[in-house]
């Protein structure tokens, strides 16, 4: 088959069925992309033109970015997806060739926050009063953070569906319709409704193993306790990570996928991930104490944590104005502590004007541009990880199942250990934190640190 094409004038163009992208490594001259498909070609001079480019229309008239005069669009550009739902917004987006100034208040892109020109082509949400906007090659540059919507009533459905699905059974309310006592999935009593504790201990929730410090459930038969929020989270919810439905769950022990933290309580299950409660209620554009600007998340961002100093070893949350980035861990810490070197509450500290600084706890140098907890009434400063420890997600006395590890009993995480044991997998004496025998009979005791995860 032969033709002559308005491109290529001076010669004809015959059709070749099969071309081999290794041995000619020719490109298009018309896309600019490499052959690979049935294509026509020259040949007295080197010039190419993919089938399908040499025969798409010189003009498509009545196009919606410009219906009253021919126009260059990009081919690519003309069968953009209309529709779609990126998993970092709530609402679909739709696909816009340009947009009205009253459209747009701020216009900034919220996966890169650079500029979005009105006169190019976007992605913005469709419903009243929302001003999410999005570069096209931000938003479809990963095709596992969105899907196709065939019509918007479509995703409607699918995400009244998602949302909808509580994990607990109301038993009694107040007046006000609050629910004061509950069963919930992942424990075995009733859950009463409390405004404060009896005693001034430091109790950690069961669901995200951070302090309690407002409303929340505790059981009245065992020690177990969950903040309000984390009680109420829904069993299944779309997250802003993946596009796929994140289902909540619960065991012993978890990695966290994104914080890399070893912890207890509930996380969310997306495909191959864990994440852990703290990370999956972290928004993907958040404001940061001590930082001025906004942080977004950047999936293909490698740079140095601003908080501990390390690379971030796959993703991070990065300002667009300036070098700041953080990672999940620190993002996560918890912003007070106790620890016994003070009888104060630590918080977290974001910069210190210090030349040089210590340690109060392990009494070595502390990098004083990197976050540490101190005390503003003693002057007390010490590293995370010393005023922390090394699991501080882990809660005394849970359960490590035994199909998960090398022993075959079940195996329960204790922070203190008495008499220095000595550990059955390396040999050397238990200082720190340990795993032992649920069973009374049998003395097998682990360093955490020897555990095979």
């Amino acid at each position: 088959m032969e033709i002559t094409h308005p491109f290529h004038e001076e010669h004809p163009l015959v059709l070749v069925a099969e071309q081999s992208n290794e041995s000619l490594k020719a490109y298009c001259d018309g896309c600019g992309e490499l052959l690979s498909t049935p294509c026509f070609t020259c040949i007295h001079c080197n010039y190419h033109l993919h089938k399908q480019c040499a025969e798409a229309p010189l003009q498509i008239p009545n196009h919606p970015i410009h219906p009253k005069h021919s126009d260059t669009v990009h081919k690519k550009c003309i069968s953009l997806l209309r529709i779609i739902k990126f998993s970092r917004h709530d609402h679909c987006i739709f696909h816009k060739y340009f947009l009205e100034t009253q459209e747009l208040t701020k216009k900034d892109c919220k996966i890169c926050f650079k500029k979005v020109k009105l006169d190019r082509g976007s992605y913005s949400c469709g419903k009243p009063g929302c001003n999410y906007v999005v570069h096209v090659n931000c938003v479809l540059e990963n095709e596992k953070l969105y899907e196709v919507i065939e019509d918007e009533k479509q995703y409607e459905e699918l995400y009244e569906k998602s949302i909808q699905s509580s994990v607990i059974r109301v038993i009694e309310v107040n007046e006000v319709g609050e629910a004061t006592k509950i069963e919930h999935f992942s424990h075995q009593h009733c859950l009463v409704l409390a405004d404060k504790m009896e005693e001034e201990i430091d109790r950690k929730c069961d669901g995200c193993m951070l302090s309690i410090s407002t409303l929340f459930y505790y059981c009245a038969e065992c020690p177990f306790f969950l903040h309000k929020t984390c009680a109420e989270l829904p069993k299944i919810k779309r997250h802003w990570f993946r596009q796929w439905n994140a289902i909540l769950d619960f065991e012993g022990f978890l990695a966290c996928s994104l914080c890399r933290q070893h912890c207890n309580g509930f996380f969310y299950r997306i495909k191959g991930w864990k994440i852990c409660i703290r990370c999956a209620k972290v928004a993907n554009i958040i404001e940061c104490e001590g930082q001025q600007h906004f942080l977004f998340f950047d999936f293909k961002c490698k740079e140095k944590c601003n908080g501990c100093g390390n690379k971030c070893w796959f993703s991070a949350f990065r300002c667009g104005e300036c070098r700041f980035v953080l990672d999940f861990g620190c993002l996560t810490l918890p912003q007070s502590a106790l620890h016994k070197i003070d009888e104060h509450i630590l918080n977290i500290t974001y910069d210190d004007d210090k030349k040089q600084s210590w340690c109060d706890i392990c009494e070595q140098e502390r990098d004083p541009s990197l976050w540490y907890y101190s005390c503003s009434i003693c002057d007390t400063s010490a590293h995370p990880k010393c005023v922390l420890g090394k699991f501080p997600f882990l809660k005394d006395g849970s359960t490590f199942s035994s199909n998960k590890h090398n022993h075959h009993h079940d195996l329960k995480f204790f922070k203190k250990v008495e008499g220095y044991p000595e550990c059955s997998y390396c040999g050397k004496l238990c200082h720190e934190e340990i795993l032992k025998c649920k069973e009374s009979t049998c003395d097998y005791i682990l360093h955490c640190k020897c555990l095979d995860y």
